[in-house]
């Protein structure tokens, strides 16, 4: 989810929350938007968008990649068409370089509009993924400032690491994912520089978390200042794992049991973290999918915690978790926001006769499932297409973000 200082994502994410005034009410596409409520943005044959941001203005910012591997972003205006002023196109194309392709997987937008891309690439012609950044002007050119050239890179004693969430607080940028087999976050500076005041004096941390490999692909920013990363572990299979870590890099001991915790949500032992968004009572929630049973088909998940990290009894009927299922087969949660009234509106794809399609669920904050909204599926064309980014706006209507096919474009879908 995004919001206009922060973002949370997966190759999905990041999440944060915002303040919207509509009510909550049957979600339908906005005619207004696109053609019949759908824009979309091409990239020669492959286009898939990662993560969805809006601007200030209303402005619709996506990034993801395309059949090269570039890193690729486009800008569409509040009526769903591209938007020129952004590189004369509305479309940008970066290609890192390196031996591997560039996988473009979440973004945050600045207080001042730049707009930082996360990912991964193999920098220096190597074979080795690192951590990779861009940050980008306005008006979609590289800014130059950052980094060098407008490119910053990362790189972890373990070896391969990839990001997958970014977010910007005040002067920091914060990128997390996985080095090696632990979770991996790093903090820089507004130049794109490591910030050696965390981290102990490297400018980032690696966490061990579960029994084996683990990877973060949520971080949102609490008020105080503490970063808190969502992800999946393995523990007698998958689960939700968080970690918090104090302002300077350590585990924050008062979260969980020294800073981390371990959830399964489903019985399946097949629970994905997708996405993770902040409450403006400090309670934390993380979306995703699980399966109800071994083998069994996903189910867009939910878990909300306490600011300590406990499992919030006063969601999910006292478990502090759900499971939903969405249409025929597997229903994937691949992001997640709060809306004005205290809703999660947790968005992805669903499975419902052959193909996948853009799909879209709310709960109340209670956790049950609100019916009088949906769930809202949506078909894109007549094959898969499947939604990976959310934003709401700030008259309430909803952005889901994804690819569709036929060729593969980017998608965006508005709701009212």
């Amino acid at each position: 989810m995004i919001s206009n200082t922060m973002k949370i994502s997966f190759g999905m994410a990041i999440g944060a929350i915002g303040a919207f005034a509509a009510p909550a009410q049957a979600a339908s596409l906005d005619p207004t938007f696109g053609s019949a409520g759908i824009a979309t943005a091409a990239f020669g044959s492959y286009g898939a968008a990662a993560r969805v941001a809006i601007q200030p203005d209303g402005r619709i910012v996506t990034v993801g990649q395309d059949s090269l591997g570039d890193f690729v972003m486009a800008r569409h205006t509040t009526s769903g068409a591209l938007d020129t002023s952004f590189n004369g196109t509305g479309t940008v194309v970066t290609s890192p370089p390196g031996s591997c392709p560039g996988q473009a997987r979440a973004l945050a937008l600045q207080d001042d509009g730049k707009i930082v891309v996360a990912g991964t690439s193999c920098p220096n012609f190597t074979s080795t993924r690192n951590f990779t950044l861009y940050r980008y002007n306005t008006d979609g050119s590289l800014d130059g400032t950052f980094g060098s050239a407008g490119k910053a890179t990362v790189s972890f004693s373990a070896g391969i690491s990839e990001a997958f969430a970014v977010a910007v607080k005040g002067d920091s940028i914060w990128v997390a994912g996985y080095a090696g087999s632990d979770f991996a976050l790093a903090r820089l500076t507004s130049g794109g520089t490591l910030d050696f005041s965390f981290g102990s004096g490297t400018g980032k941390v690696t966490t061990a978390i579960g029994t084996s490999s683990s990877t973060a692909v949520g971080i949102v920013i609490q008020a105080d200042g503490k970063p808190v990363l969502a992800g999946s572990a393995t523990n007698s299979g998958y689960v939700f794992a968080l970690t918090r870590y104090s302002t300077n890099g350590a585990l924050d001991t008062t979260f969980g049991a020294g800073g981390k915790v371990l959830t399964s949500v489903g019985a399946g032992a097949a629970d994905h973290v997708s996405a993770l968004a902040i409450q403006g009572d400090g309670k934390i929630v993380a979306a995703g999918y699980g399966a109800s049973t071994n083998n069994g088909y996903y189910r867009f998940a939910a878990v909300r915690y306490t600011s300590t990290g406990a499992l919030d009894s006063s969601f999910g009927s006292g478990t502090g978790k759900v499971l939903t299922a969405i249409g025929s087969g597997d229903a994937i949660g691949r992001d997640v926001a709060i809306d004005a009234n205290g809703g999660i509106i947790v968005g992805g794809y669903s499975t419902a006769g052959s193909y996948r399609q853009f799909t879209l669920n709310r709960y109340d904050s209670f956790g049950n499932q609100d019916y009088s909204f949906g769930p809202v599926i949506t078909p894109v064309g007549s094959a898969n297409a499947g939604a990976q980014g959310l934003a709401i706006q700030s008259d309430g209507k909803i952005i889901l973000a994804g690819y569709g096919n036929s060729p593969t474009t980017f998608v965006l879908a508005r709701y009212q």
